[in-house]
């Protein structure tokens, strides 16, 4: 392999790696605030992708359309989390994960009866073309997708550490109970973190569609970022980020190396290799339980 293959599989695999991060970033947020992973993360993605795409077939420019998709997102997961998981959030933690399921098939469903399982696309958003640099083809789509989720995950950093509701949330990811005594909005805090996370997740629905399209199964990429999340730590944001990079670096060159086949296995291989040797993953820490 020439370094310009390896360069080229370089920029590949962030793009891909870096929309693994985004869909971890978004199971991550609500799953420190409220201890709930949300299976329905991945349709919300496709709801994104859909929403753009009715947005761009009603005329609106690319950049009109991004933020409405992104406010889409959001008001989702409001609605989701005020009206369905506010009312079980008591329920065992069995009976919260067949809820999200259950959302997220629901989703998927009501996609398919409009839109069946015909494929999409909308255009690329940016006014020029791949070009070649020091014999690197640089795909513009790829380059926006690697810009986006990193100034995403600034703006969150910022977010959590200088603004007052970032460390709301923050406070209420440690404990509920102190947060309340502390003064803490517990529940506006909740709601507002599934928002955050569902338009995190509608954010890239719309940077995947000019690349693969638009389709009902989009929401299987949730699986991936599942992987992203445990090999950088459930509970660790920049870890969410640092795992799908690296998930979408293993994916890219063992799938050039070894062929597509082994290219959709080997993720799951690290999965169960970092759940038996750290199983905290590379940023999370085990919890401490007070006697």
């Amino acid at each position: 392999m020439t370094i310009t293959i390896a360069l080229q599989l370089l920029i590949s695999g962030l793009s891909v790696g870096s929309i693994y991060a985004m869909v971890a970033l978004a199971l991550v947020i609500p799953f420190k605030a409220s201890s709930i992973l949300n299976f329905a993360q991945g349709e919300i993605v496709t709801v994104g992708a859909y929403a753009a795409l009715v947005l761009t077939a009603l005329g609106l420019p690319y950049w009109i359309v991004l933020p409405c998709t992104i406010a889409i997102g959001f008001m989702v997961g409001l609605v989701i989390e005020r009206t369905i998981i506010r009312r079980i959030m008591a329920a065992p933690e069995f009976t919260l994960v067949i809820a999200t399921f259950a959302i997220g098939l629901i989703i998927k469903s009501a996609i398919r009866l409009y839109w069946q399982d015909n494929l999409f696309t909308i255009d690329n958003p940016l006014p020029f073309k791949s070009f070649k640099l020091a014999g690197v083809v640089m795909n513009p789509q790829y380059l926006w997708v690697i810009f986006c989720t990193t100034a995403l995950v600034i703006c969150l950093a910022w977010f959590f550490k200088f603004s007052s509701l970032g460390k709301a949330m923050r406070a209420v990811s440690q404990s509920q109970e102190a947060a309340r005594l502390m003064g803490v909005n517990v529940e506006r805090v909740l709601m507002t973190s599934w928002g955050i996370s569902a338009a995190i997740g509608s954010f890239g629905g719309i940077l995947l569609a000019p690349i693969i399209g638009i389709n009902p199964e989009i929401g299987h990429l949730i699986l991936k970022a599942l992987v992203a999340a445990v090999i950088g730590g459930f509970t660790s944001l920049p870890g969410a980020f640092v795992g799908g990079l690296i998930l979408g670096l293993l994916e890219t060159y063992s799938g050039a190396f070894f062929g597509s086949t082994l290219k959709n296995i080997i993720p799951f291989v690290v999965l169960v290799v970092f759940l038996l040797i750290r199983p905290y993953g590379l940023f999370g820490k085990a919890p401490l339980v007070r006697i």
